[in-house]
């Protein structure tokens, strides 16, 4: 089987989501022939993230950020590399995956945390009905196109250079005569929850903006990053980068505290994969417990300001 991982190396969180897709392919039970890497970049890359398995062939192309544009490229590339998985991450890979499979007669699912595939078919795995169920579905028509889940890793890692590539000349492209002008605005910078050992991660419990404050100090003496659920966010009582669950940051941290969060699933989507996670909240029969590997009732910011002075 012939797999082709496609990243876009010009984007702030190009090694978070090569990170992602070396998990998946670390969880999936896939015998690959031939590893590709497709990279979308403005210039030839000078450094690469390391993949599960062995990678063969690396392809990089000069193309705009419209997804026609990128789409056009895809098929030409699949029609001559012809592999039959392709793998994307992100949201915009989500989109991309979908309408080449739709292009290439192939079949595409999104979110995917893992794969089998056999000769004739490839079996994913993705988390459904807000994180509580875990659906398998088998696609029947290939190439499979599949984005992959966000998943928390940490960022992959970089292959010492020189890197070798080979420049992929695409034939005419679509014209967008509808885009009348296009800007570039400076890339984000990664959020620091990606990269985070430790984090403590607040909820409406928090009470105020002037309290979260505070916690902030507090998250600075315990060594850690401050995070927030949602009701946190649009209380306007921290930064939306800081923002945790399904349409925020997804965290992997060796120990996370989650305190005055009553555990919604969105939240939990957010801090699911730590190692260690601690839960403090007033009501005993908040849902938090029930994900917590220790739990503690109690008044959050008593408790917090109780082990940041012990530590």
């Amino acid at each position: 089987m012939n797999i082709a991982v496609i990243l876009d190396a010009d984007i702030a969180d190009f090694y978070v989501q090569a990170g992602q897709i070396n998990r998946f392919l670390q969880l999936s039970e896939l015998s690959a022939e031939s590893l590709e890497l497709w990279l979308f970049s403005r210039e030839t890359p000078q450094s690469l993230p390391r993949l599960e398995g062995k990678l063969g062939q690396i392809r990089w192309v000069a193309a705009s950020r419209l997804a026609e544009v990128r789409l056009a490229v895809l098929e030409q590339m699949q029609q001559a590399f012809a592999p039959q998985l392709l793998l994307f991450a992100g949201d915009e890979g989500g989109e991309l995956a979908t309408r080449l499979a739709c292009r290439s007669a192939g079949a595409a699912c999104c979110a995917v945390e893992q794969a089998q595939v056999s000769a004739d078919q490839c079996r994913v795995t993705k988390a459904t009905y807000s994180n509580h169920l875990s659906a398998e579905l088998m696609m029947a028509r290939a190439p499979w196109c599949l984005s992959v889940a966000r998943n928390g890793v940490a960022s992959a890692e970089i292959l010492p250079g020189p890197v070798f590539v080979e420049r992929f000349q695409p034939a005419e492209l679509p014209e967008a005569p509808w885009v009348l002008a296009s800007t570039s605005a400076p890339a984000q910078q990664v959020s620091p929850l990606n990269q985070a050992r430790y984090v403590l991660a607040i909820g409406e419990g928090a009470g105020s903006i002037q309290n979260v404050a505070h916690l902030q100090q507090l998250a600075t003496r315990l060594g850690a990053e401050l995070a927030a659920s949602r009701p946190v966010v649009m209380n306007a009582w921290c930064e939306m980068d800081r923002l945790l669950g399904m349409s925020g940051a997804i965290i992997a941290p060796e120990v996370c505290i989650a305190a005055g969060a009553s555990g919604a699933p969105a939240f939990i989507m957010g801090i699911r994969h730590s190692k260690l996670i601690v839960a403090v909240n007033q009501d005993p029969q908040a849902a938090i417990f029930a994900q917590a590997d220790v739990g503690i009732v109690g008044d959050m910011h008593e408790v917090l300001e109780a082990l940041a002075n012990v530590l």
